[in-house]
């Protein structure tokens, strides 16, 4: 009898992009889906599925072909020069303040709901959560790497347990809504939510050379996972909680299901919660220390005090702050990887393998679009 054994370097890889992009944005989908209509709002979770996929394995083809063990802004620097380099390493580290800044907002609304508080406690809450993460950022590398696929886990449940706890309770009528004049409304939440662009170096390491063709495949199937666990997520959290679906979607979900439900899902949240901010300020601390040669002193206080400080001068909105972080920063991390990929492409670089055939009117459609995003994200904010 033959044995089937899995291919345990694709299945790490999967995985390594799922937690990698996996994260609180969700949370935000199912209020941005509301407001706009579920049928814009999946419309738009279509066309940005295939559009990051896109631009997931444009980046792979990069990393791919080019020689040595280049990271996101290293590609990036060598394609576009040193201006984009320190562009896109200001875009990482805005990315990183304004995703710890929501996980603030977030983790004091789960704290209010293990303990039944509101209002001005849940911003206490969110300041015991920023001081907490900052206590494990400063000694925390080795601490973050061991829990990152147990928090996978724990997230991954979340998310099932949510969904499955609110199928019985949907109504169809909640789903098939259209709200044209706030179609823009998912999109930065969609494009925060959906990115992950620096963890396709480490999925091609852990593929290894023997499983290096299996990068695109991986790729697919992981974008195809989250786009499939966030559909089902919003559209089960809207048909429960209709047009009274809140931002941060499970204060909303626990006051119609109570129970069970208003412990458990909360307490998971808050552990999620303070474990991704932990292994996002660790990322953060890591940039200012090898890019920007910052001591580990200054570079933990520049990570752990700006989003504190933020909140505390009244940034506070959580769907303003994931649609603003998508649409600015997200965006322009797509467009320079969008241009990484056709700069590679005209130097005839691709010699291990024929180059995945995106044509250039693709990559300029592409660009266009995500500079659109950044134009009209501007316009909103400043009207």
């Amino acid at each position: 009898m033959n044995v089937v054994h899995p291919n345990v370097p694709f299945l790490r890889s999967v995985g390594l992009m799922i937690g990698a992009t996996v994260g609180v944005g969700v949370f935000g989908l199912p209020w941005a889906f509301a407001q706009s209509g579920v049928v814009i709002g999946l419309l738009e979770w279509l066309l940005l599925c295939a559009f990051l996929t896109i631009l997931q394995l444009m980046f792979a083809e990069v990393v791919t072909q080019t020689p040595g063990r280049l990271r996101l802004v290293s590609s990036i620097q060598m394609y576009l020069g040193d201006s984009a380099k320190w562009l896109a390493l200001m875009a990482m580290a805005c990315a990183v303040w304004g995703a710890m800044l929501a996980y603030m907002v977030v983790g004091g609304q789960f704290l209010s709901l293990l303990t039944g508080s509101v209002g001005a406690s849940s911003l206490s809450y969110a300041y015991v959560v920023a001081l907490l993460a900052a206590g494990l950022i400063w000694g925390g590398l080795r601490f973050a790497s061991r829990i990152e696929v147990a928090v996978v886990v724990i997230l991954l449940f979340l998310f099932v347990f949510v969904i499955v706890a609110s199928f019985p309770h949907m109504s169809v009528s909640s789903v098939f809504t259209l709200v044209p004049s706030k179609w823009f409304v998912p999109y930065g939440v969609l494009l925060f939510a959906l990115s992950g662009f620096g963890i396709v170096p480490d999925m091609k390491e852990v593929l290894g050379v023997k499983h290096k063709r299996e990068l695109a495949c991986a790729i697919v199937v992981a974008m195809c996972v989250i786009g499939l666990l966030y559909a089902l997520f919003s559209v089960a959290v809207v048909g429960v909680t209709g047009t009274a679906t809140t931002p941060i979607a499970l204060d909303g979900l626990a006051t119609i299901l109570g129970g069970t439900f208003g412990l458990v899902a909360p307490l998971l949240g808050i552990v999620t919660v303070l474990s991704i901010y932990l292994i996002l300020g660790v990322e953060l601390l890591n940039i200012f220390k090898f890019d920007f040669r910052l001591s580990h002193r200054q570079a933990w206080l520049l990570t752990t005090l700006v989003p504190i400080l933020l909140f505390s001068s009244g940034v506070r909105e959580f769907i303003g702050i994931v649609g603003f972080v998508g649409s600015i920063f997200g965006g322009l991390l797509a467009i320079l990887i969008a241009l990484s990929y056709l700069v590679m492409r005209r130097r005839g670089l691709c010699k291990q393998h024929h180059c995945i055939n995106f044509p250039d009117g693709l990559t300029w459609i592409l660009i266009g679009i995500f500079t659109l995003g950044i134009v009209i994200e501007i316009i909103q904010t400043l009207t």
